[in-house]
């Protein structure tokens, strides 16, 4: 190789390890990126509808923040606050009941290979009035919360988990999220 040619082979080897190396350093520091939400955001969920919101809608209270990279505003949204994480999901399904989609979600657990363990679901419902059920989980060896909701046009899911104690520390906030959960055409 003649002299003239190594600049340009240089230039090359170290585009070539930025490209390599540098872009899925800088790629993992931005998808694990959490977005502060002020008090009283409302955060949609689901594929847009089209007047530009979303189906399901959820009411944040102050400290929580938006996990982007475990985030698609188009099927869940993951929302994080100090060791505590709640899961907000939609269920495209028409005229189910939180049975039915309770029992579907654990077959999908179990298809998935998911080692999950439920305590008997409890009739909870949304402040909107939309029936669900909840339960304590445990999957291997961690607890948490789930629920489903089933509006006539659409289903939610609700997952909590974290730090035993971080969850103790925001269950407030988290049984406030959970029943502020609003489903776009459903009755009031």
């Amino acid at each position: 190789m003649s002299r003239t040619g190594w600049p340009g082979s240089i230039a090359i080897l170290l585009t070539l390890g930025f490209l390599a190396i540098g872009l899925p350093l800088a790629n993992a520091t931005l998808v694990d990126a959490t977005v502060p939400l002020k008090p009283g955001t409302v955060i949609e969920v689901g594929e847009e509808l089209d007047n530009g919101g979303r189906p399901v809608s959820m009411l944040v209270p102050a400290g929580w923040s938006l996990d982007e990279g475990s985030s698609s505003l188009s099927q869940s949204i993951s929302l994080v606050n100090g060791g505590a994480t709640v899961q907000l999901g939609v269920i495209d399904v028409q005229a189910a009941t939180p049975q039915q989609l309770w029992s579907g979600q654990h077959l999908i657990f179990q298809a998935q290979g998911v080692p999950i363990v439920a305590e008997s679901p409890r009739p909870i419902t949304t402040t909107q009035g939309v029936p669900g059920l909840a339960a304590m989980i445990t999957v291997d060896d961690h607890i948490g919360t789930q629920a489903v909701f089933a509006a006539p046009d659409q289903g939610a899911s609700v997952l909590v988990a974290g730090d035993p104690a971080a969850l103790a520390t925001h269950s407030d906030d988290i049984t406030q999220m959970i029943s502020s959960i609003q489903f776009a055409g459903a009755e009031q």
